[in-house]
């Protein structure tokens, strides 16, 4: 919601610092697929009758700001519904909720790629309480057993600033069964991030994820992410 994001460009002045995390954590409107908390999504979909809920917390270096995420989805026909829930506070106490619906569609384009589509939109418990909304289109490409590919574009729609694209390029690789590796270079809200992180497959319903991200910039803000995932069949 994803949002999808987090404490993106904050880092400059500290006295705009909560303003800026509450504008930024508002536009984190998709549930992210290819590692749950991860800005690159994938070009897939849970299987017929499966649904999953997403949980993480982000907190960003030095404590100045959270949030907590909690994203259920289920697989209803060809599609994925799901809804995002956002709590975030800053340094100063100051707290907020984004919520929201997500449908997710993906379609394979023979054995190595699968395209997709995400459309979510969100509100959040101040003024202006509609935020906007998101597009998003995935292609994931599999050029081997144990890599995988995703690429995104899209675009921000925002109900009271301008529109702003996004994008994001990841390499996800699964050495092993039970665990996987994500390094991820995206764009949103006009700024520029990197990600890097593992996820580790307790059971095959239950992932556990940890990952790293900082905007580019000697003064962007870094944080680290903790997540889990469970699936499971209605």
């Amino acid at each position: 919601m994803n949002h999808k994001e987090f404490f993106l460009r904050a880092g400059g002045n500290r006295s705009k610092r909560p303003l800026v995390l509450l504008t930024l954590f508002a536009s984190a409107w998709q549930a992210h697929a290819a590692g749950g908390h991860h800005a690159v999504d994938d070009a897939a979909i849970l299987e017929p009758g499966q649904c999953q809920v997403e949980t993480w917390r982000d907190r960003e270096t030095g404590g100045a700001g959270s949030l907590f995420h909690v994203g259920p989805a289920c697989r209803i026909g060809a599609f994925e519904a799901g809804l995002n829930l956002d709590r975030t506070r800053t340094a100063g106490a100051d707290t907020t909720t984004v919520a929201g619906p997500q449908i997710k569609w993906a379609q394979p384009l023979g054995e190595r790629f699968s395209v997709g589509a995400v459309v979510s939109t969100t509100w959040q418990d101040r003024s202006p309480a509609h935020v906007g909304s998101t597009l998003v289109v995935p292609l994931t490409w599999r050029p081997g057993e144990t890599v995988l590919v995703h690429l995104d574009a899209g675009r921000d729609f925002r109900r009271h600033d301008a529109d702003s694209n996004r994008a994001g390029a990841a390499l996800e690789w699964t050495p092993l069964s039970a665990w996987s590796f994500v390094a991820e270079r995206f764009r949103e809200s006009r700024t520029d991030h990197w990600r890097a992180g593992a996820r580790w497959a307790l059971t095959p319903s239950l992932n556990v994820d940890l990952s790293r991200a900082r905007g580019l910039g000697d003064s962007a803000p870094a944080w680290w992410t903790l997540g889990t995932s469970w699936a499971f069949h209605r």
